[in-house]
């Protein structure tokens, strides 16, 4: 009887073995998969489905920029975010206390002052530059293109992405050279080096694209 048992125990013993080698590690007590996920802020989460948008100060010569930036949040973080979260459809001037991300237009660097929920009705949170005159003077021919590239960054903050060269993961020189604004407290993918949210990527602002680890990123950070 013995000898009829041990073999199957033995084989049983061997798959055991190598089903615990290539299982995923245990996630450490009181994390959950989504704070595994990006360089994310994580008290910054929107708590709503549908974040509020308003211009501050746009002038009617701007209107068909402010189109590009609906229109190019709308094909990247929307539709990855796969109805997890999306922006209002429609984006009127700001009143004071308005709820939602207040957004300046001004001929300046580009930047969010916040990551994500904390630009709830703050004034001025985002800044988006529609001339170039004064900054990043290069985009003055191929103005669409950078109003887009921009606008798809910023609007990645205001998820609550931060930059994704400030990671302790990532390369030394990148890191040094390129830091800048907040540290996300949660790592929602693997470094990515192509993310819409790093300096480092060789495609200026990603190209306005996002990169397969962004669209990972979110969708897991905003679960549909």
């Amino acid at each position: 009887m013995l000898r009829l048992w041990l073999p199957r125990f033995v084989l049983l013993l061997v798959l055991l073995i190598s089903w615990s080698a290539n299982a995923q590690p245990a996630l450490p007590s009181g994390v959950s998969e989504m704070e595994l996920y990006g360089t994310v802020i994580r008290g910054s989460k929107w708590e709503i489905k549908e974040i509020p948008v308003c211009w501050e100060n746009l002038q009617p010569k701007d209107q068909k920029y402010a189109v590009l930036v609906r229109k190019a949040v709308a094909e990247t973080w929307e539709t990855a975010a796969q109805g997890g979260v999306w922006f209002s459809k429609t984006w009127p001037l700001c009143t004071d206390g308005a709820p939602g991300v207040h957004v300046r237009v001004a001929d300046e660097g580009a930047h969010t002052d916040v990551v994500g929920k904390y630009l709830d009705r703050k004034p001025s949170g985002m800044t988006l530059n529609f001339s170039f005159n004064h900054w990043s003077k290069g985009c003055r021919d191929r103005r669409e293109f950078c109003i887009r590239a921009v606008a798809v960054h910023e609007f990645g903050h205001a998820l609550g992405f931060t930059h994704e060269q400030n990671r302790d993961d990532a390369p030394e020189q990148c890191r040094n050279e390129k830091a800048s604004g907040s540290v996300g407290d949660y790592k929602v993918t693997k470094y990515d080096p192509n993310s819409i949210m790093n300096y480092c990527n060789p495609a200026w602002n990603g190209n306005g694209q996002l990169s397969p680890l962004d669209i990972a990123a979110v969708r897991t950070f905003y679960p549909s």
